[in-house]
């Protein structure tokens, strides 16, 4: 498997390029493009949250640890006295951090079910779900914002499948196709759970009408997406014929 540090450096590297793309094509401000590209970031570190040891999976809990336990404090102000919400805040943060934890580190196996399309089409449409009825951003930011944490997400499948050949050695390791794969075939129960939830996660998603609407108002026609990515450099003529 690739290493935290690729995997941080090739989720940066493609969202980058993407959310650049993004903005050169006018589709997005300043303020969207770094969410996006951090959103990037974040999918390319995400498959990673099923092995016991990574930093990942501990910053994931600890970030989830903390929100909730803010989340259910501010809820009860009012009802108790600052000391015990205090001791809330501290046996929900503990709960998540190390109770939930440990389920979840128990019941998941390393490139299991979280390395697979299934999971990143997941991801995605939390991502998207969560953006739009939590955050109250539109249609459009919130599709955007889950394609981008899937395409982090695929990033990370496809540098652990790179890093399975050993092109100096000439030799494949056990590990190739383990994480590249529509599904898990090894947790068929775990699969068809997620596969319902992304089907509820898509039926409650928000409308794409607004992301066809916004793309289409751009005029993005090969002529001026062609003119906006590449200009009118000589040296990149070659490219024009690549992008038709």
């Amino acid at each position: 498997m690739a290493s935290f540090t690729t995997h941080l450096y090739g989720g940066a590297l493609v969202s980058s390029a993407a959310a650049l793309g993004l903005y050169s094509a006018g589709l997005a401000g300043p303020e969207q493009t770094q969410t996006w590209f951090f959103l990037g970031v974040a999918g390319g570190l995400l498959p990673d949250i099923d092995s016991d040891s990574s930093a990942p999976v501990r910053g994931f809990f600890t970030l989830l640890g903390i929100v909730l336990a803010f989340l259910v404090s501010f809820a009860l102000v009012g009802r108790f006295p600052v000391v015990e919400l205090a001791l809330i805040w501290g046996v929900t943060f503990l709960f998540v951090r190390y109770g939930l934890f440990e389920v979840f580190a128990r019941t998941t196996v390393h490139r299991g079910l979280w390395h697979s399309w299934l999971a990143a089409a997941f991801a995605g449409l939390a991502t998207t779900d969560a953006a739009h009825h939590l955050l109250g951003l539109s249609a459009w930011e919130s599709w955007v914002g889950g394609m981008f944490v899937v395409l982090g997400y695929l990033t990370h499948l496809c540098l652990d499948e790179l890093a399975s050949v050993d092109l100096l050695g000439n030799r494949v390791k056990r590990s190739l196709g383990t994480a590249f794969k529509p599904f898990s075939l090894a947790a068929p129960w775990g699969s068809m759970l997620m596969l319902a939830g992304a089907v509820a996660l898509a039926y409650s998603a928000p409308t794409l009408k607004p992301v066809m609407a916004v793309w289409r108002s751009h005029g993005l026609s090969e002529a001026v997406l062609e003119t906006r990515l590449l200009g009118r450099r000589d040296w990149l003529a070659p490219l024009r014929g690549v992008l038709n």
